[in-house]
């Protein structure tokens, strides 16, 4: 096999979602220089779990992980390519199986001590640990070498074309070695990273600040003071406090919202291009949602296009696989099941409640959004016998409800951390993938076989026919709804210049700044 250097053997297809002419993807780059300083406050709606890179599942987590820390390499902007972070070059080698990294010199954690080999792979061996949540990621690594201080080879039981991509994933960012003499746990409250903030406070539940880290490598950033996240789950305070000025970024306003917001002066509202698939989820764990016949028959009672119109208001598209498609792997031959009332009680029929049953749609407090999703759904399922409630949980009740499988229904999302597709393939479609297979606890083998083989396989071609089967098989078994693809919606004060989320979701805030 040849040589490759800063590039990758992966590619992502453009998305393409049928947006409202005023709507934008990405906000054009500001003509003024940069000015230093500023404190921004981030709202948000989703409770972060942790701060210690091989640990969150959950978005909230992520984002704020991937400001504290940085990775060997990062995705660019569209997802097509990795880039250089901390590691400046990658090849690999003729057999395919050993990589090696030429790390940045110079490079700081923030409590001043330097970056060697030594802790990339004390960081990588940890999140390989395959009890972890994302041990699953690194399960091709045979072992991580150091040759010198700023060398490091990672070493794949076969040849593994993903592993660049890998090597750009959060749970594979760099820690010091030995969590610095602190333990897992500890580490967790106080982390220490070379990523452009270090933290500062947090309350949880309430808000996390970081702050610049007087290390960070890139000269001259980040440009920022501070950083806060902020936890309001209710949408019009989140959007009263950008308009009064109290904040300066709402993370994924309502829908509803986004008319109004358009039209505030000094408010701007952007549709950034995502990966991001929302689903119905059922616990596959709990009867009747054992049953695939109860599963198909919500799935039937199900109406997409209502729910893009209703919730999204036309800014989502329908979806048919459970992967984006803004990945090479999406099998767009998949459309999901109609909304059929019909072909839905006769699918109940089948099943092992046929006259009906009473179950739970647990919904996040605050969220407009999913409440709609779910009245949308509690009054189509009435037509054939099904009751479904609605309860609305705060963040952290909803959070434990859905980790100890004592619900019945619920909403959720997922996007791509890493550019390559193995992840998602794998976190909302296999048992052991991280996700528990998005916490429907979907659990078939077969796929997790056909998801371990395609990784063994060279070439999009060869792997792709794998992932279509194992999506056929998802859409076969229903573990999920897959209900639209949508972009990632942010509302901000024109005073925020160079905010771009990624197709990957990350912020990249080292390179924002305010104006005065």
């Amino acid at each position: 096999m040849k040589i490759i250097s800063k590039k990758v053997l992966v590619a992502a297809v453009a998305l393409s979602l049928a947006l409202p002419a005023s709507f934008t993807f990405s906000q054009a780059a500001s003509g003024a220089s940069p000015v230093k300083g500023g404190d921004l406050i981030m709202l948000r709606g989703d409770l972060e779990s942790s701060l210690t890179p091989s640990i969150p599942p959950d978005n909230a987590g992520i984002w704020v992980v991937e400001e504290i820390f940085d990775t060997l390499l990062v995705p660019a902007q569209d997802a097509k390519d990795v880039k250089a972070d901390l590691a400046t070059s990658w090849t690999q080698s003729k057999d395919g199986l050993t990589w090696t990294f030429k790390l940045r010199p110079g490079v700081k954690f923030s409590n001043g001590a330097p970056m060697t080999s030594k802790d990339v792979k004390f960081s990588i061996d940890q999140n390989s640990i395959p009890s972890g949540n994302w041990g699953f990621i690194n399960s091709s690594i045979a072992k991580v070498g150091t040759p010198d201080p700023l060398t490091v080879t990672v070493t794949t039981k076969t040849p593994y074309s993903p592993l660049p991509a890998v090597m750009a994933i959060f749970a594979n960012s760099i820690v010091p070695y030995n969590y610095g003499g602190m333990t897992k746990d500890q580490f967790g409250k106080h982390p220490i990273g070379t990523g452009p903030f270090k933290l500062d406070t947090w309350t949880k539940g309430q808000l996390i600040k970081l702050v610049r880290n007087p290390y960070y490598w890139e000269a001259g950033k980040p440009y920022l003071n501070s950083v806060t996240f902020k936890l309001l789950p209710e949408p019009n305070t989140r959007a009263n406090q950008v308009q009064g000025g109290q904040a300066q970024i709402n993370e994924f306003p309502a829908y509803s919202s986004v008319k109004t917001l358009k039209n505030v002066k000094g408010v701007k509202v952007t549709a950034f291009a995502s990966s991001a698939v929302n689903y119905l989820i059922f616990n596959n764990t709990k009867a009747p949602f054992t049953d695939v016949h109860v599963r198909k028959a919500l799935a039937y009672l199900t109406d997409k296009q209502a729910i893009v119109s209703a919730v999204t208001f036309g800014i989502g598209t329908v979806a048919g696989a459970y992967m984006s498609p803004t990945s090479w792997s999406h099998n767009a031959a998949i459309k999901g099941l109609p909304y059929d009332v019909a072909k839905a009680k006769a699918e109940l029929a089948l099943s092992s409640v046929p006259t009906g049953f009473t179950a739970n749609i647990n919904v996040a407090s605050g969220s407009g959004d999913e409440n709609s999703k779910a009245q949308i759904l509690q009054s189509e399922a009435a037509k054939i016998g099904i009751t479904l409630k609605i309860n609305q949980l705060d963040p952290s009740a909803w959070t434990a409800a859905r980790d100890a499988k004592s619900y019945d229904i619920m909403y959720g999302y997922c996007t791509t951390d890493i550019i390559d597709p193995d992840e998602i393939i794998r976190f909302a479609g296999v048992i052991d993938g991280g996700g528990s297979s998005l916490w429907s606890y979907y659990d078939n083998q077969a796929s997790a076989k056909l998801a371990n083989d395609a990784v063994l396989v060279s070439g999009q071609v060869k792997r792709k026919a794998i992932y279509d089967k194992i999506q056929a098989q998802w859409d076969a078994d229903q573990p999920m709804v897959a209900l639209y693809y949508a972009p990632n919606l942010y509302s901000y004060s024109t005073k925020v210049q160079n905010f771009h989320p990624f197709v990957t979701g990350n912020y990249n805030l080292r390179n924002v700044w305010l104006t005065k």
